[in-house]
């Protein structure tokens, strides 16, 4: 009974030491590992690399092409395990390859895959024939880690274990990382009953696969940094800008459809044809603000044929166009895009002279390039060759928006929406940077209504004069204008005064109120009600 007892503890020892060991060595980069495991390699478009080009003759060049036919079907043998036929193919390349008149270099790789052909052919006697071709492979096959190790692996099954793991070896003195290399000549020196070696080898081996582990937190550690500063900085530099919306653009009306014409040489019947465009117009652009496109193109497709019949120039027939193109892509029909095309194309340059119509047209462009672009399965948008053009003259027009006036916001918002749509963040965050200084001067000098009217938010400026108690609060401070209470707590109370529109205006009146003895004031400002950071 106690024999058997101490028996019971020693297995239990030995399983507990072949568990902890298996645990040692069961990573992520050693699991599923097998010793002696090998690939075939091709590498066939390599064998003419250490030849020079110009000295090979014509009849060099074909009988290479046809001996590559033949290695391309040995290595799809081999990799069936189809030794045999392989060594038949081989030899037939071989031949091909020896009347090409190819350096030694160039035949490592038929030399090295015909030795592995041999030696695991089951015949005992290939063996001596497998060695004679690893003789012949010249020091340019060890360069590459890949064809080593299959080198190796041939030496191993001739019989030649000290010339495998020396090959072995030399592969993990270049590649700590070689972990297929580590398990199998662990393998060799184990089965050779080589322990101390073998014990060395898993060991270096377990030191590598930490490193390895450690680089790869490391690298994560970094990427997750690295990703969570460009959220940062996507999340404080790079709003999500604004889509272009056709359907609720601020309509161009009261335009001159006859500044490009000369009034003295138009006829009396030319002018009655265009008094009734006209009226058509103011009809149609009416229509158009109240979002009654059929009715809006109806009264502008009477307008265009109108001041034809009047004779108007194509300058002057922009206007109705340009509206007649919004009329039917405002609606969001995609079927309404080849109507729009049609009056988009007749567009001349002089439409763009004031900011309201080039915006007005950059918008239209965008729209017009979303309803014709294709779309894939998943729903994502899928760029045609038009709608590329037509994105690429939507960002023009918006870029052209922008130097016709420096403050109108909604351009800079709908090119930071485009540009990080198109996956431009770098132009995105600069259109960024420039809508901040457009807004911060829009701001500073700028009334209520100029900030809505150049499409800015309505920003209300307090001065908060300070806290205090029931007893400190000084006397004058309800004498002030828009005062406002913030209690605090049971016993402080903040004061907050004024009320303005623009940044030079509260300047202005925190220093008067400085001069008055409030000297730690400063400046708050608020957007819907909500205060912001300032």
């Amino acid at each position: 009974m106690k024999k058997e007892l101490i028996f019971l503890v020693i297995v239990l020892i030995i399983a507990n030491i072949n568990y902890s060991l298996a645990s040692t060595i069961d990573t992520s980069y050693t699991a599923g590992i097998t010793a002696f495991d090998w690939q075939p390699i091709s590498d066939v478009d390599k064998v003419m690399q250490y030849e020079n080009q110009k000295n090979l003759t014509k009849r060099s060049v074909q009988q290479a092409a046809l001996a590559a036919d033949h290695y391309t079907a040995a290595v799809s043998l081999m990799k069936n395990k189809e030794y045999l036929p392989a060594i038949t193919e081989f030899k037939a390349a071989m031949k091909r390859y020896k009347r090409a008149k190819l350096s030694a270099d160039a035949m490592n790789f038929i030399y090295a895959n015909m030795a592995l052909s041999y030696a695991n052919s089951g015949n005992e006697e290939d063996k001596a024939v497998a060695n004679s071709f690893l003789t012949k492979i010249t020091s340019k096959a060890y360069s590459d880690n890949k064809w080593a190790y299959n080198i190796a692996l041939a030496h191993y099954y001739c019989g030649n274990q000290d010339e495998a793991a020396s090959l072995l070896s030399s592969i993990i003195r270049k590649d700590e990382f070689s972990f297929q290399s580590y398990v199998t000549i662990e393998a060799i020196y184990r089965n050779s009953g080589n322990s101390e070696s073998a014990d060395l080898v898993l060991k270096r081996m377990n030191t590598a696969e930490e490193k390895l582990i450690k680089k790869d937190q490391k690298a994560a550690e970094k990427g997750k940094e690295r990703k969570a500063e460009k959220e940062r900085k996507k999340g404080k530099f790079v709003p999500k800008g604004k889509k272009p919306d056709a359907a609720n653009l601020v309509i161009v009306k009261n335009d001159d459809h006859l500044k490009f014409n000369k009034i003295d040489k138009i006829d009396e019947r030319s002018m009655i044809q265009i008094q009734e465009g006209i009226g058509e117009y103011n009809l149609g652009v009416t229509a158009l603000t109240k979002k009654k496109y059929k009715t809006a193109q109806k009264h502008l497709k009477n307008t265009e044929k109108r001041l034809k019949r009047g004779k108007i120039t194509e300058d002057g027939l922009n206007f109705s166009r340009g509206n007649l193109a919004i009329s039917y892509l405002a609606t969001g029909d995609k079927r309404a895009a080849g109507q729009a095309k049609r009056y988009l194309k007749y567009l001349t340059p002089k439409l763009y002279k004031t900011r309201e119509w080039t915006y007005n047209m950059a918008v239209a462009y965008y729209v017009f390039s979303s309803l014709s672009a294709r779309k894939n399965r998943d729903g994502s948008r899928k760029e045609t060759t038009a709608s590329l053009l037509n994105i690429k003259e939507s960002i023009k027009l918006f870029q052209k928006a922008i130097k016709q006036d420096r403050l109108f916001l909604p351009a800079y918002e709908n090119l930071i929406f485009i540009y990080r749509e198109q996956g431009e963040e770098k132009k995105a965050l600069s259109m960024a940077n420039s809508l901040k200084k457009a807004r911060l001067r829009l701001m500073k000098s700028f009334s209520k209504e100029d900030q809505l009217a150049q499409g800015g938010d309505a920003y209300i400026f307090r001065l908060n004069l300070g806290t205090f108690g029931e007893f400190d609060t000084p006397a004058n401070l309800f004498d002030e204008e828009n005062v406002i209470t913030v209690p605090i707590s049971d016993k402080n109370t903040a004061y907050l005064s004024g009320l303005y529109y623009s940044l030079d205006e509260i300047l202005k009146y925190q220093k008067r109120m400085i001069k008055k003895g409030y000297s730690n004031s400063f400046i708050v400002a608020f957007k819907d009600g909500e205060k912001l950071e300032f």
